[in-house]
């Protein structure tokens, strides 16, 4: 029982030290594909595709909206499933940025895992963005 406990602990350390640079990689690729909207109409596009895609990923239903930020609830106690918070920010010259924060509460990550939802969050608005 003992043998087996520390074989799980090791590869659990092992696992996140591999996975320190796939995690580094999400979050560059978050930074860079960051959602940018230049007008007033694909703004609108842009923050209902955010609101749609927050309403079909979180785990918690949306507690606060507003025209530049909405929140879902906390996450659920030891749940898997994420919470979101979601703001546009001015960037001046009529241009906007829409970011959002992923988090869920269980020790062993959430499900999804936030960095690589965060990254399909981006896509997803910035498509709707291109009018596609």
């Amino acid at each position: 029982m003992h043998r087996m406990a520390a074989f799980l602990m090791i590869s659990a350390l092992l696992t996140g030290c591999a996975n320190t640079k796939e995690v580094d990689s999400w979050r560059a690729e978050a930074q860079r594909t960051t959602p940018v909207c230049t007008s007033d109409n694909q703004c609108q596009v842009m923050w209902s595709a955010a609101r749609g895609w927050v309403l079909n990923n979180a785990g918690t239903k949306i507690q606060n909206y507003g025209a530049d930020y909405f929140d879902t609830y906390n996450p659920i106690q030891n749940s898997p499933r994420l919470a979101a918070q979601v703001s546009k920010d001015a960037l001046g010259s009529g241009k906007y940025k829409i970011s959002v924060k992923l988090w869920c509460d269980n020790m062993f990550g959430c499900q999804p895992n936030a960095w690589q939802a965060l990254v399909d969050f981006n896509r997803t608005v910035n498509l709707a963005g291109t009018g596609q």
